[in-house]
């Protein structure tokens, strides 16, 4: 294998280069993380310049205190969240979602799953202290660099419906509609340009 190694991920499993399609009948995103390292195991990294990892399908990840998983991910075609899209288009019209995000709120948008987890599972929101896709989980675990913060693309960011595309940064006035009290802070992904590089495995660099 040379070149790069691209590992995608979906809601069936996931897939690098010649590796998989590899089914996962699972919600457990660190079940997903197990998979795919030993499915790298028998790669031979000195062939490779750099690994990337990016989601056929959205879903989010909660994460605690601790940085691990609070809950099973949440599937962006999970129709739990659809009365929370409502709301969210009752609180303000199409017109001022696309100007302050660039997309009117479905339930397969990041937005509505959090006000989902806000609304319906109180206890387990009030532990989040990060939320990401399940790609973007992986790819920090990959990396191998937990220390750091999770990292996404502002092309990742702009499909939550979070993101200000004019002010390139994360719209203080949706975080607040979902919740006022929460110290957003480091929740949500770092973003950074594309081709930075966010850690590393066995020496090869892990990148957007």
């Amino acid at each position: 294998m040379n070149g790069f190694l691209h590992i995608v991920v979906s809601r069936y499993g996931f897939e690098a280069n010649d590796v998989g399609p590899i089914a996962i009948e699972s919600d457990d995103i660190d079940e997903y993380v197990e998979r795919i390292t030993a499915a790298m195991e028998g790669i031979d990294f000195s062939s490779l310049t750099h690994i990337s990892v990016s989601g056929f399908d959205d879903g989010v990840v909660f994460l605690g205190a601790d940085s691990r998983p609070l809950r099973p991910i949440i599937w962006a075609d999970d129709e739990s969240s659809v009365p929370d899209a409502g709301w969210c288009n009752k609180k303000h019209d199409e017109s001022w979602w696309m100007h302050e995000v660039g997309v009117v709120p479905t339930h397969r948008h990041m937005v509505t799953k959090m006000s989902w987890l806000h609304r319906s599972e109180p206890e387990t929101w009030s532990k989040v202290r990060r939320v990401c896709t399940p790609a973007q989980y992986i790819r920090w675990r990959v990396g191998r660099d937990t220390s750091g913060p999770i990292v996404a693309t502002e092309a990742e960011s702009a499909t939550t419906a979070l993101w200000n595309p004019t002010g390139h940064s994360y719209s203080t006035e949706v975080l607040s509609l979902i919740d006022g009290d929460l110290r957003w802070q480091g929740v949500l992904p770092d973003v950074r340009p594309d081709g930075s590089t966010v850690g590393s495995l066995y020496g090869v660099l892990v990148q957007l």
